[in-house]
């Protein structure tokens, strides 16, 4: 007896592994993000990177949707070579 037979919700299967990883995708992204990023407040690298592990399909999705307000704002690099 197969468990599974050909044809038999083989497709239902294929797409819920594919949404995995795409999932697993953002977890990687909104975790390395996170723990390369620097943030405002002191606690803030910590308490992110806590809420994408512990809280992983909240946390992450909360992570990519706010983590552009919360994070430094980094230096651009606008150099002047004009003499002046």
């Amino acid at each position: 007896m197969d468990l599974i037979a050909p044809g038999e919700g083989q497709l239902f299967w294929q797409i819920s592994f594919l949404f995995c990883l795409l999932y697993l995708g953002f977890w990687a992204y909104a975790l390395f993000d996170a723990l390369s990023s620097e943030f405002r407040a002191a606690h803030s690298k910590f308490m992110w990177v806590l809420a994408i592990l512990f809280a992983p399909v909240i946390g992450t999705f909360l992570y990519l949707s706010m983590a552009k307000s919360i994070r430094k704002d980094r230096r651009n690099f606008n150099p002047s070579f004009s003499k002046k």
